[in-house]
């Protein structure tokens, strides 16, 4: 399998000095492990001044790392809490919420926070006020809240985290497009209002530049050009208002159907009854307002004073130091920065048990801290090596590797014992009966890890892998259609197809050594119908008919041996009749020559 496939995406806020509000940039991809695009610091990354103190608070979905005031950390925990449950239940689309909780670095120094968006966006002095990166564990969002209107940079990131959780990710046009919408609602009591009124720069770019056709706004990808164009931000605002404003509840549906790929114009005719001229028409007119769009949840707190459940804690600033590293690891081109910030952790605290199992002290680690959950189970995943992650689908476990392999179900089990996350670990377990003859427990473990971490596809291919060889071809196909038939991350596509590939081709070989030549040949002609290589798929055709001749020639040399029983037995009319009907079917040279023999001597007196 190629390299990793999984995006960084960034939602940016952009302050621009000619509007009184901020103007926002669509995001853009970066580089993580194993991708081609980096992001390099120009320089040492300033760490957090020593004479402010962090906090961190935890909400059921969020874990916010801040330098702001309590109160504020508070409240923005508060308002994501309110908003991603009222937005989960209003749609299915946001459904589930992230299990591993997002995390959120609040910084209330602006100078602290201005070289991680310079890093991020790839520009020295941006004024970026705010950003979400979808990594490889998860989403992080920073937040600058030195601005008057920051709140609403958390609620324009948090619709970027609610979207990127599943493994399908809609046009960059309709996901701007419900981030900018969102980012100014609000709760009233027991309700969502959003697009009540517009939003003023938006409106103002529209008025002053020439608009997009709905083609090019359609067209526009995360590495476009027009990406960074803030009329596109404006114009997928509005189209997206316009369509909340026609029905809210149609919206979600013709979100699932560009989201799958059906063109724009057909969802948009098939679930509104519009055309595409209606929509360029109305980014013409927009700026106009509308009334307010109210979505009901099934269950909402019943008043906004309402608050989540939250703990707070003092961070230290060994733990700081190492959150801002484990973030700075997932960016490709950071590596030095990383290990800059790990040594800084320790430097503070050498027992800092987090970051010692970062830079592979585990065994420090956990005599340092024999309760801490993560470090277990980040020690067994390392031990697995290729096994989980990226290269999951062309992984083949070594006998070298069996004593590391149960090391690591040992960590994992107790990790779980000591409360680790579960969907991870089970699949961790899971993954380590890999150089087991029995893999039965495997399949129980990922199923767990499948159910409660879909998003997993390492887990969910070892789990492919395994319905295929213990014959439980009807759960392989589910899942199949489940986690990759849909998929748009071509290598997992290409990795699950590679070891449906390899199954069915082992399967064939060993029909086909123990003589079931027809029924290898079906396999390999089936192969063959479903490969769109063209030379590989006349490959596996031209093995499908040598098989399949094979088999008949194997069926005609057993009527010739039928024969001469019956010559021996005495039975020459039954041995003629064989040796006739052998002739009529056979082609195989040798075969005929031996028939046509053994036919004229039984026609001898």
């Amino acid at each position: 399998m190629p390299t990793r496939s999984l995006a960084v995406a960034l939602g940016l806020l952009f302050a621009v000095s000619a509007f009184a509000q901020d103007v926002f940039i669509p995001p853009v991809p970066i580089g993580i492990k194993g991708e081609g695009k980096t992001r390099t610091p120009r320089g040492p990354i300033r760490f957090p001044a020593e004479d402010l103190t962090w906090i961190r608070v935890r909400s059921p979905h969020f874990d916010i790392i801040s330098s702001a005031e309590e109160a504020r950390t508070r409240a923005i925990a508060n308002d994501l809490e309110v908003f991603a449950s009222t937005l989960a239940r209003a749609s299915s689309r946001f459904e589930p919420l992230a299990r591993v909780p997002a995390t959120v670095f609040v910084f209330a120094r602006r100078r602290e926070s201005q070289p991680y968006f310079d890093l991020l966006v790839g520009r020295q002095g941006t004024r970026v006020q705010g950003l979400y990166v979808r990594h490889e564990e998860g989403g992080t969002m920073f937040i600058d809240a030195t601005r008057v209107r920051f709140e609403r940079t958390v609620m324009h990131e948090l619709i970027h985290d609610l979207l990127r959780q599943s493994d399908i990710v809609p046009p960059l046009w309709v996901e701007e497009g419900l981030a900018e919408y969102f980012s100014i609602a609000s709760v009233r009591g027991s309700l969502l209002v959003a697009g009540g009124f517009g939003i003023a720069e938006h409106i103002a770019i529209m008025r002053r530049m020439r608009n997009l056709t709905a083609a090019e706004m359609f067209a526009v990808r995360a590495e476009s050009e027009l990406a960074t164009d803030p009329l596109f931000y404006a114009q997928s605002w509005a189209a997206v208002h316009w369509l909340m404003q026609l029905d809210s509840t149609r919206f979600f549906v013709f979100l699932r159907d560009v989201e799958n790929g059906v063109p724009e114009a057909d969802a948009l005719q098939a679930h509104y009854g519009k055309t595409i001229a209606e929509l360029e028409d109305v980014i013409r007119r927009t700026g106009r307002g509308g009334r307010a769009v109210r979505i009901r949840p099934e269950i909402l707190f019943p008043t906004a004073n309402q608050q989540i459940t939250t703990a707070v804690t003092k961070l230290d600033r060994a733990t700081l130091l190492f959150e801002l590293g484990r973030f700075l690891s997932f960016i490709s081109g950071t590596e030095e920065e990383t290990q800059r910030h790990y040594r800084a952790a320790l430097d503070v605290n050498p027992n800092h048990t987090r970051t010692l199992a970062a830079v592979g002290q585990f065994e420090a680690a956990i005599g340092a801290d024999p309760s801490n959950a993560e470090v277990h189970l980040t020690y067994a995943e390392t031990l697995l090596g290729d096994a989980i992650g990226p290269f999951a689908g062309v992984f083949e476990a070594e006998p070298t590797e069996t004593p590391k392999f149960r090391k690591a179900r040992e960590l994992a089990l107790r990790a779980l014992a000591l409360g680790a996350e579960e969907g991870r670990t089970r699949g961790t377990i899971g993954v380590t009966y890999l150089v087991e003859g029995d893999f039965t427990p495997a399949i129980l473990h990922l199923e767990r890890a499948r159910e409660l971490s879909p998003a997993r596809m390492d887990f969910a291919l070892h789990l492919y892998a395994l319905h295929l060889r213990s014959g439980a071809r009807e759960k392989a196909d589910a899942l199949f259609a489940a986690a990759f038939e849909r998929s748009r991350d071509k290598q997992i596509v290409f990795a699950a197809r590679n070891l449906l590939l390899r199954f069915e081709t082992d399967h064939a070989s060993a029909l086909s050594k123990s003589g079931k030549l027809d029924e290898a040949a079906a396999i390999v002609r089936r192969l063959a119908t479903q490969t769109a290589d063209a030379r590989a798929r006349r490959e596996l055709e031209q093995q499908a008919d040598q098989l399949a001749a094979t088999a008949a020639v194997n069926r005609h040399i057993e009527l010739y041996n039928r024969a001469v029983a019956a010559s021996n037995a005495g039975q020459k009319r039954e041995a003629v009749r064989i040796v006739n009907e052998l002739l009529r079917i056979a082609t195989d040279p040798d075969v005929v020559r031996d028939a046509q023999r053994l036919r004229s001597e039984l026609r001898k007196p």
